[in-house]
C-alpha cells in the first residue's frame, strides 16, 4: 500500500498504531487512509466517529479539517475528552440518515463499521452521497458475512446449523454480531449497496483472513484487564491506544508486562500472514470499499 506520507509522518503513523491491539482495526485504518488519499485543505467527514480514533489519527497526519459525527451521546462525549484541544476536529451529534449539512459539503468521507448498525442502510448511503462533493471519495468498511471460523467459532457453527446467531447486544457471546449489528455484508452486498444508491465503486477488498482463535473474546478480555481489574496506571497506559504519545510501559519484571508483550507478539505473528491481497471469496473479518460520487 502507498499512503504518500513523508518518512516523518510514516514513523508517526507507526507510533500512533503501536498500542492498537486489534490488528484487524490497524488494517482497516491503513486501507482507509490509502483510499482517502487526503490532500491539504480538504474537509473530511468522520461518520460514526465512535471514540474518535480515526479523527485523531487523520488530524495528526494531514493538514485538513475534520467533522466527527456520531449519534451516541455517551461515546461522542468520550471522543471529545480524548481529543480535547484538537483544533482540527469539530464534533457533533447527528443521525447518518438525516445529516445537518448542506449538499456537497465534504471532499472525503470515512464511514467504517457503521452501516451494519443502521436499520435502513440504503437511506444512510443516500445521505452520505448528498453531503459529498461531486468526485468526492467515500471510504467504508463493514463486517464480512463470510468471516473466518477461528475468529468466531460459536456463531459460525450456529450459522452452519441454520440456527441464526447469538444476541448481538451480548458483548461476550455476540462475536461478529456484537454491538448490535443488524446485518453482515459480502463484497457483492457492499458494492451493490453503494452502486444502487448513486456511487461509483472503484475498489473492493477483503481484509484479515488469519486471526487468533476466538479473536473477539481475546480482545474483550484484554479490554477487561485494563478497565475492570485493579492493575497499575503503567499497565493501563501500555494498553490504551489513545495514549500512544506517552511511555505507558508496565514496570520491568511485572507479570502483566510479560503477559501484554507475549499477547502482542503472538497476535502480530499470526497477523503477519495477512500481508497479502486476498481474493474476494476468501473469508475475512472485514470488507472495504472505495466509492466516488458520480
Amino acid at each position: 500500500m502507498s499512503l504518500n506520507l513523508s518518512k516523518k509522518k510514516t514513523l508517526l503513523l507507526d507510533q500512533i498504531l503501536s498500542k492498537v491491539g486489534d490488528l484487524n482495526f490497524c488494517r482497516r485504518i491503513i486501507q482507509m487512509l490509502e483510499y482517502l488519499n487526503i490532500k491539504k485543505g480538504e474537509v473530511i467527514l468522520d461518520m460514526g466517529c465512535g471514540e474518535g480514533f480515526y479523527s485523531m489519527l487523520i488530524s495528526n497526519l494531514y493538514d485538513c479539517s475534520i467533522f466527527a459525527i456520531d449519534n451516541d451521546r455517551k461515546i461522542l462525549g468520550q471522543a471529545e475528552r480524548w481529543l480535547a484541544g484538537n483544533t482540527k476536529v469539530e464534533f457533533g451529534r447527528g443521525d447518518i440518515c438525516k445529516l445537518n449539512f448542506y449538499d456537497n459539503t465534504f471532499d472525503k468521507i470515512i464511514c467504517t463499521e457503521v452501516l451494519e448498525h443502521i436499520p435502513d442502510d440504503s437511506r444512510a448511503v443516500k445521505e452520505l452521497l448528498r453531503v459529498l462533493k461531486p468526485g468526492g471519495i467515500l471510504a467504508a468498511t463493514v463486517p464480512n458475512s463470510n468471516f473466518p471460523f477461528a475468529w468466531d467459532p460459536l456463531n459460525k457453527i450456529l450459522g452452519w446449523l441454520h440456527l441464526g446467531h447469538f444476541n448481538p447486544k451480548n458483548e461476550f457471546f455476540g462475536g461478529i454480531w456484537s454491538y448490535d449489528h443488524k446485518r453482515l455484508y459480502s463484497p457483492d452486498d457492499l458494492s451493490g449497496l453503494l452502486d444502487d444508491n448513486g456511487f461509483k465503486v472503484e475498489d473492493v477488498k477483503v481484509l484479515t483472513h488469519y486471526g487468533v482463535p476466538f479473536n473477539h473474546l481475546v480482545l474483550y478480555l484484554g479490554k477487561s484487564l485494563y478497565t475492570k481489574l485493579p492493575v497499575s496506571a503503567e499497565v493501563k497506559n501500555s494498553m490504551e491506544k489513545f495514549k500512544w504519545d506517552e511511555e505507558g510501559k508496565a514496570k520491568n519484571g511485572s507479570i502483566f508486562s510479560y503477559l501484554i508483550n507475549l499477547v502482542f507478539f503472538l497476535i502480530k505473528k499470526v497477523d503477519s500472514l495477512n500481508n497479502r491481497e486476498f481474493s474476494l471469496e476468501t473469508s475475512s473479518m472485514a470488507v472495504a470499499a472505495k466509492a466516488v460520487k458520480r
